[in-house]
């Protein structure tokens, strides 16, 4: 029973979990160094929470303007900098009214913010050009032309009992049992 070559063998176990743990949290640490240094050649301290409107500018992209109660200002700050959101604040001293000023790049975690404290998300109105109605009546038009619809066209539905009826008298047709001729003997 050798009791030296168990130990030896639970020593180098022993060294190699713990290399393999330093490897990890020392490539883990470089990378959050390497994005300060990349944050502070670019001259952006602060990657997220609440900045300055030229910082946000800085990126030339369109702005997103947000209005929350001044009262839940302080949550919306703590669940910003939970979701990584990188915006202004602007506030009015005649109203009640917070303005949240962002990129459009953060739109998706501003949602996410404004979900989780409660606010509902702002429906957008989306509407083409083509498809909206002229506002005033098109009097230049030739009513000698027609409408487009030819004589036989209406522009009622037709019946759905009518149309019930007609396929009953077309699957009866169908369905009539025919004389089926025997096999023709070709010789």
């Amino acid at each position: 029973m050798e009791v030296s070559g168990d130990v030896a063998d639970l020593l180098v176990k022993e060294g190699l979990q713990v290399a393999e743990l330093a490897a990890r949290l020392s490539g883990k640490g470089i990378v959050n160094a390497a994005a300060l240094l990349a944050a502070m050649v670019k001259n952006n301290y602060k990657v997220v929470g609440k900045v300055g409107i030229d910082r946000l500018n800085r990126e030339n992209v369109e702005s997103v303007v947000i209005p929350i109660k001044s009262t839940d200002l302080s949550g919306f700050e703590k669940t910003a900098k939970r979701f990584g959101v990188l915006y202004a604040a602007a506030k009015n001293e005649n109203t009640e009214v917070v303005h949240i000023i962002s990129n459009v790049n953060y739109s998706a975690q501003l949602n996410a913010v404004l979900e989780t404290m409660g606010y509902g998300i702002p429906a957008r109105e989306v509407q083409s050009a083509k498809k909206a109605r002229s506002r005033a009546p098109q009097e230049t038009s030739s009513k000698e032309r027609g409408n487009g619809l030819t004589p036989q066209q209406s522009n009622e539905k037709p019946s759905v009992r009518e149309k019930l009826e007609e396929l009953k008298a077309v699957a009866e047709t169908l369905h009539t049992p025919q004389r089926s001729r025997g096999k023709d003997k070709n010789r």
